[in-house]
């Protein structure tokens, strides 16, 4: 890390990070619960796809 006048640098980098926005915790609990939503809906439309595909090698799946 580079030091101008002592410690100044790494002051001002911890003042600039400490004004950083925080978004809300119910905004990031949301983007969490999308993406694990899409993410269980994919795999199921994989897995349906398999199992189209299974039915129609003449394989069954229950």
């Amino acid at each position: 890390m580079i030091r101008t006048n002592g410690n100044r640098l790494s002051e001002e980098i911890m003042r600039l990070q400490g004004t950083r926005e925080r978004k809300p915790w119910l905004k990031r609990f949301g983007w969490l619960a999308l993406i694990w939503t899409a993410s269980v809906a994919a795999l199921a439309v994989v897995a349906l796809v398999i199992r189209v595909l299974m039915s129609f090698a003449g394989l069954t799946a229950g």
